[in-house]
């Protein structure tokens, strides 16, 4: 993120098994996973989706949505969900300070 600031993320994404995500962020020492951000499921058929406030402290602060370290399970974006058509993953950062 290119400023510093306090940022609103949002992310959803439909998968194929039960897992969890976790949004890290990397200020140049290295991706630091954010322990309050952490959302999952339990079974296989709803979506996952995670909403929080991220604070950075220098600029080009790199964030990203990943699974736990702690977790060895990969998980596989559902292309089709609840129908025909293709479904799709959302990220959105909101700046707000």
């Amino acid at each position: 993120m290119s400023a510093i600031g306090i940022y609103q993320v949002l992310f959803q994404v439909s998968v194929s098994e039960a897992g969890q995500l976790i949004l890290t962020l990397d200020s140049g020492g290295g991706a630091v996973e954010q322990p309050y951000t952490v959302v999952g499921r339990a079974t296989g058929t709803s979506q996952i989706v995670g909403m929080a406030l991220v604070q950075t402290t220098v600029v080009n602060s790199i964030l990203t949505v990943r699974n736990p370290t702690s977790e060895s399970t990969s998980l596989t974006i559902t292309t089709i969900a609840g129908g025909t058509e293709p479904v799709s993953a959302h990220l959105v950062i909101t700046q707000f300070a």
